[in-house]
Parts: C-alpha cells; sequence; structure tokens
C-alpha cells in the first residue's frame, strides 16, 4: 500500500523521534472571540491585517454559509489543532509545517444556550484518512500531515480540511471553523499577560532541555499547590508562585510521569487555558494593545475572517460564562508495532450526540468506526472496536466522563 504520501511520512516520522520531545497544547478559541470582542471596535484596521496573516482556508464549504451563523448567532463549531512547526513569521511563512497535529479538541458554542462545549478527542484513534484511504490504519492526528506532505502546494488549510473531513464521517456532525495553534504560543500569551497562578493536579517535575524529570531548566509543581519551583542549572531551586510562559509550558508538556498519560496532559492545557481566559475576563486591559493582538495571531491558524472574529467576540461573549469539557477515552491497543485508541459506536455514538445537541441540531447515528471505507480484507485483520472491546459498547457508554461534575 506504500506511495509517495505514506513514504515521506515515514521519513518525517523517523526525524521527528530523534528530536526532544516537545509536546503541544490546544489553544482557545474562546481566547479568540474575547479578543475580538474586545478590540473589535478600537482596534478594527489592525485585527484585519492581523487575522488576514494566519488566514488559511480549508475550502470545504461557502465562507458565506458559514459566516452567516455567527451573524445570526447560530451555534458554531470549531475543531481546535495543537501542533509545533515553529513561529517565525507565523504559520505558512519560512517554516516546516508538516507536523502532526498531537492535541485534538472539538470545541461547541451556543450564545442562546450560553455554554461552551469543549471534547478532547484522543489523537491515536485508528482511522482511515480520508483521500488517503490506501495507507490505513493510520493515527487521526496524521490526517493533516499526510495532506501536507503528498502535496507540495498545499496549503495548510488543505491538510486541516483532510483532518476535518476524516472527522466528520467518522462522528456525523458538522465542523464550521478551524484553529491551529502552535504550542510555543501559549507561553507568548501568559507572558504578554503578566503570567497565571493554577493549582497543579499532580506532583512531577519536568525538564524542558530533556523532557524527562531530572536535567537543566528543571521545574518542580507540587499537587493542589499554586507555588512551584525551577532551577536553570536543575540544582539550584527558587520557589515561585505565578508560572511565566516557560512555565506555562513546562506544565502542559509533560505526559510521561503522568499516571493518566496524554488525558493527564491535556487535562493541564485546558487549566491553563481556563486560567488565561479568566484573567483576560478579571482585567480585559491585559489585551488593549497591538502587541497582544500580534503575539496571538502570530501562533494561530484559522479559517475565521477579521470581520468573523469580530462578530464572534460581539455575539457569543455570553457563552463564556459557562464552559464544559468531556474527555473521550477509547482502549488502547497495540497493532503492527504502533499504539492506537479504538472507539466502539457507543463511544463514538456518546461524541456525536453531544456535539450535535450542543449546535441545535437533531440527533442522527454516528459515522463509521474508521471514518473513510475500508475493504473487508483490512477489516478482518484490525476488527472492529464493537467485537473487540464489548464492554465499551453498552448503554453506559453512551454518556461522555464529565470533567465538570456535569
Amino acid at each position: 500500500m506504500a506511495d509517495k504520501a505514506t513514504h515521506r511520512m515515514d521519513k518525517y516520522a523517523s526525524s521527528k523521534q530523534s528530536h526532544i520531545l516537545r509536546k503541544y497544547a490546544i489553544l482557545f478559541i474562546l481566547l479568540i472571540a474575547i479578543t475580538g470582542s474586545i478590540l473589535g471596535s478600537v482596534y478594527l484596521h489592525n485585527i484585519q491585517h492581523s487575522v488576514n496573516r494566519s488566514y488559511s482556508s480549508t475550502g470545504l464549504h461557502s465562507e458565506g454559509k458559514v459566516s452567516h451563523l455567527i451573524e445570526s448567532k447560530k451555534p458554531i463549531s470549531f475543531l481546535v489543532l495543537g501542533t509545533d512547526v515553529g513561529t517565525d513569521g507565523g504559520f505558512g511563512t519560512n517554516r516546516n509545517r508538516v507536523g502532526l497535529t498531537d492535541s485534538m479538541m472539538v470545541v461547541t458554542i451556543n450564545p442562546q444556550k450560553k455554554i461552551t462545549t469543549l471534547i478532547s478527542i484522543p489523537r491515536d484513534i485508528m482511522t482511515s484518512i480520508s483521500g488517503f484511504e490506501n495507507t490505513f490504519p493510520q493515527k487521526l492526528n496524521a490526517a493533516y500531515a499526510f495532506r501536507e506532505a503528498s502535496d507540495k502546494n498545499a496549503s495548510l488549510g488543505d491538510g486541516v480540511g483532510t483532518a476535518i473531513s476524516t472527522l466528520q464521517k467518522m462522528f456525523n456532525f458538522p465542523i464550521n471553523y478551524y484553529a491551529m495553534v502552535n504550542m510555543s504560543g501559549l507561553g507568548d500569551v501568559v507572558d504578554q499577560l503578566g503570567g497565571i497562578s493554577v493549582n497543579s493536579p499532580l506532583t512531577f517535575a519536568f525538564s524542558q532541555e530533556t523532557a524527562h524529570a531530572t536535567g537543566k531548566d528543571l521545574y518542580q509543581f507540587y499537587k493542589g499547590s499554586t507555588k512551584f519551583k525551577y532551577a536553570a542549572d536543575g540544582e539550584s531551586f527558587s520557589t515561585y508562585s505565578k508560572m511565566n510562559g516557560k512555565a506555562a509550558l513546562a506544565f502542559s508538556r509533560m505526559r510521561y510521569q503522568d499516571p493518566n498519560g496524554d488525558y493527564g496532559r491535556t487535562e493541564r492545557q485546558r487549566i491553563l487555558l481556563n486560567a488565561i481566559i479568566k484573567k483576560i475576563k478579571s482585567n480585559p486591559t491585559k489585551i488593549l494593545n497591538i502587541k497582544f493582538i500580534n503575539t496571538t495571531t502570530k501562533n494561530i491558524a484559522s479559517d475565521l475572517s477579521a470581520k468573523d472574529m469580530i462578530a464572534l467576540g460581539s455575539n457569543y461573549m455570553s457563552a463564556s460564562k459557562n464552559i464544559v469539557s468531556y474527555t473521550v477515552q477509547g482502549e488502547g491497543e497495540m497493532y503492527d508495532g504502533l499504539s492506537y485508541q479504538r472507539v466502539t459506536t457507543a463511544q463514538r455514538q456518546a461524541i456525536t450526540n453531544k456535539v450535535r445537541a450542543s449546535l441545535n441540531l437533531k440527533s442522527a447515528t454516528t459515522g463509521s468506526e474508521f471514518g473513510s471505507d475500508v475493504t473487508q480484507d483490512e477489516l478482518d485483520q484490525v476488527g472492529t472496536a464493537d467485537e473487540l472491546y464489548p464492554d465499551n459498547n453498552t448503554s453506559q457508554n453512551l454518556k461522555l466522563q464529565s470533567e465538570n461534575g456535569n
């Protein structure tokens, strides 16, 4: 089944493994809304320049039709992707953009119900990538990279479009917009806000130099405390209670010491996200400057136009008052030497139900397990999640795991 895209992806994966592990985070679709709301009328010209610089269309839908949803104050959905492909000049400028999207989140914003819903999607779900079905099986987080690796003329938006098409086939709900965020942007925003304080959900150490618990540039965080320690040399520690950008990155990147693995990491990313939003809302003057706008948009690529962003801030601010988060935990398995997540029909239906309800859409049957079609021979080799994990395909699995007690 190998083709040029597969060979290029294999080469990319090998070079990626040789680098120090740098993990990525989800950035903040709500931050865009808040920024647009506060700054729209004040810095309209500058916002248009900055946002247009980070704009990249997926080509999947009529932009005018989707913009009408925001103008009409209808519920909307985003796919938020976290990656780590550099920051110089913003997305798409003097950089290698072919990177795996290691964090994926579906966000719905409903101004009528005044609620925002965040659903973390496992990046390692076994899938058949839309347009690259002959490479099955693949991980969901490779969908973006496959398009860009196979076509040198593909835009960043084209790559995201492949990921969106795959997700929509898998879960049967619409995705209206996307935001791709560079991990280092999280630190830039935290610095622009003058730092943040969060309670750590666990005790752990993390070195930015080694990506492990020992080494230089070492941070030590403590469960239930906002205080943490830092030692540039890895030995001489000082204690702090407010995170700067570098500390925030260290807090969000650690994975291997977390007993919950990727799920624990995405939890810490959401903790940071909520802290950033809370600080902006408590003191909006912190972002009343062009430097903040440029810092934010430099690290974000999206198909939101400047007009859409300003309307989003004006019409959807009320939805930021009630934020609920859910996780999807599939069953981990090894296949052909790689680790995948398998998600049963009931688990996919739970995601479909939550998203469609959040968008005020009629209930519908979820999509197929792998998104795009697979051959019978391929299906015989990997099996179905329903057959392999029947205990995860019951009525109890029709409800998502809430992180808000809902």
